[in-house]
């Protein structure tokens, strides 16, 4: 199948969070099953990569005149990568926000990216299946398609929504920017939102079919999406499919950036040393046998950061120990780098996002925090799995479907899962794994380590995702054809 991906942002060449990630993995797994895949995304200031050009430029009417782009493209994993190079909206030192909030024209810059895409499969002569949208960013595609390219009329559309909080939600007056009539600014089958135009309601009312990052959590979009449940719940075809993780990067045995590779059969004391050395790179030197806490995140509320805020105080009291790695919105920054001062030889954050420091808090720390409000997929608690590190998570969305509670499931469970929203929740959660990893310290009892063993053993690879994904974009392909 010829799958043409269009995203605001890929690895290995542009991430900033979980988005990246996914798409890149999933197009290199669905190449691994014999598919052919494009991913068209724009060319920001921050690619380092060696990019050709391709000779000629493109153009498309937008913002009531004519603009010329640039296209470059690259290979990688078997996926060809098609960049959209236009300086007024890309060449900048961030990809959608600056220290001072959103960039005030990102109903441009993506909204450009929706319709260049369809300009450059068109001129490259790509002869597409299906096209995989991601997220409010690429949504008005279809709409454009509809409007403007009737020969991509028969390719259907599969928008995955990674996460609904985030809309592209603008004044009404920015339709004649983009080019859009006004005859489909209207509430029940248009893009009209309590008055103002919602780019991921456009991306759910004019998809084929509709995808979220896991089962449970397409379940909770219906009954809430951030006032979309009621047009979720419209879509005939909407499927949650689980996100994996790249085990070529995630790989403990053979990971470039650990001192110390391990595996299933080696992990004590591989574990062991790489949490000796995290230890020494945050400035930790309390006793190894005190549980080592890790959270690797953005800063924000919906990773429950106001939990771990309230609850630090008596965490470090009760033998815990922290290393938070992350940026993010400036309340959660300030009070954790205050929570460091308050408590220097037990709780430690880098304000910064490294993908080395990364690797090295998944293999080094013997648990993993995410008491998330909501949390669509999250792929930290797989990577921490594949690592060896045992799970904390509160029950929503994908944690829910990834992570089995050991006090619940004795013989099977992976982790441990809290469901209300409060710090005595999660720091009951965070005592129960304390009390099983102090028998295996004190008392040399083999369960901690038997979780250890559960968790490297699940497979959370993305083979068995792209296989679902094959099945709905031909879904897709029989929804165009006899369903519209």
């Amino acid at each position: 199948m010829r799958i043409v991906m269009v995203s605001s942002e890929s690895a290995p060449y542009v991430k900033t969070g979980g988005l990246g990630d996914v798409v890149h993995s999933l197009a290199k797994a669905l190449v691994k099953l014999g598919n052919q895949v494009w991913i068209i995304m724009p060319f920001y200031k921050k690619i380092k990569a060696s990019l050709q050009k391709v000779k000629e430029s493109l153009s498309i009417t937008f913002d009531g005149s004519p603009k010329k782009f640039d296209l470059y493209t690259d290979i990688k994993d078997g996926v060809t990568y098609y960049f959209i190079g236009y300086d007024p909206y890309y060449n900048r030192d961030y990809v959608y926000a600056d220290p001072r909030g959103c960039y005030e024209d990102n109903h441009l810059r993506f909204g450009f990216l929706s319709l260049a895409a369809l300009e450059v499969v068109r001129q490259q002569k790509i002869e597409s299946d299906v096209f995989h949208i991601h997220d409010w960013h690429t949504s008005l595609l279809p709409l454009y398609k509809k409007l403007y390219y009737q020969e991509l009329e028969r390719v259907p559309t599969v928008l995955t929504l990674h996460n609904a909080m985030h809309q592209g939600i603008f004044d009404s007056h920015v339709l004649n920017s983009l080019h859009i009539p006004w005859e489909f600014f209207r509430p029940f089958d248009g893009i009209e939102f309590y008055g103002k135009v919602n780019f991921l309601k456009a991306g759910i009312v004019y998809c084929d079919v509709l995808t979220t990052v896991s089962p449970t959590h397409a379940e909770e979009l219906k009954e809430y999406a951030f006032g979309l449940e009621g047009v979720i719940r419209q879509k005939k075809y909407f499927v949650g499919i689980l996100n994996g993780i790249d085990y070529e990067v995630w790989n403990p045995e053979e990971d470039p950036y650990l001192k110390w590779h391990y595996g299933k059969k080696n992990f004590r004391k591989g574990k062991r040393a790489n949490k000796k050395d995290i230890k020494d790179v945050f400035g930790l030197n309390t006793p190894l046998t005190r549980p080592l806490v890790g959270m690797v995140s953005r800063l924000t509320a919906q990773k429950g950061f106001d939990l771990l805020l309230k609850a630090t105080d008596e965490l470090v009291k009760e033998g815990f120990d922290f290393i938070v790695l992350g940026s993010g919105e400036e309340y959660y920054q300030n009070n954790l780098l205050d929570l460091m001062r308050r408590h220097p030889n037990h709780f430690r954050v880098r304000i910064d996002y490294s993908e080395e420091l990364a690797h090295r808090i998944f293999a080094g720390a013997d648990i993993l925090l995410m008491p998330s409000l909501f949390e669509p997929c999250g792929v930290s608690q797989m990577i921490a799995m594949r690592y060896g590190t045992v799970p904390v998570v509160r029950g929503v969305g994908g944690l829910r479907d990834t992570v089995k509670d050991v006090v619940e499931d004795p013989q099977t469970g992976n982790g441990f899962v809290f469901y209300d929203f409060s710090p005595k929740e999660m720091v009951y959660a965070l005592l129960r794994a304390r009390a099983i990893y102090d028998m295996s310290v004190c008392d040399g009892d083999l369960t901690w380590f038997e979780i250890i063993k559960r968790c490297m053993k699940k497979d959370f690879s993305w083979e068995k995702g792209a296989r679902e994904y094959e099945r709905v974009y031909a879904t897709a392909l029989m929804v165009r054809r006899y369903d519209s």
